[in-house]
């Protein structure tokens, strides 16, 4: 076998592993319904849902800036179990928070699909 046979080889077992250290890394800081919410090493600003990073994040502090207990975001996901994508939007004032998930329709004759959940801290 060539090195470039071997390294063709390695590389997806290293992407692999690499990803398993990041998800190990990975604190969970939210469920909301079968949403599980985590960051990497306290940085609440750098999100992952269900493990996928958003596409598009957008953080609307309520009251002032870095309050995160008065806090609107908007993120669209990517589905993990169907193609396409998840429009999301989360809001927390003062309680606990509540989220809005919605699926990206592609064309206006598919039906909406959406619902609301309370979201608890573990």
């Amino acid at each position: 076998m060539t090195c470039k046979s071997y390294f063709n080889l390695l590389l997806p077992l290293l992407l692999l592993a690499a990803h398993a250290e990041a998800a190990k890394n990975d604190a969970p800081f939210m469920t909301c319904g079968k949403f599980i919410f985590t960051h990497s090493s306290g940085n609440k600003e750098q999100i992952r849902i269900n493990g996928v990073k958003p596409k598009v994040q957008k953080i609307t502090f309520l009251k002032k800036e870095g309050d995160w207990d008065n806090v609107k975001t908007h993120w669209i996901v990517a589905a993990t179990k169907f193609q396409g994508d998840y429009k999301m939007d989360y809001v927390k004032q003062g309680g606990p928070g509540q989220l809005h998930a919605e699926i990206v329709r592609t064309s206006r004759s598919q039906i909406k699909i959406s619902g609301d959940y309370d979201c608890v801290q573990p």
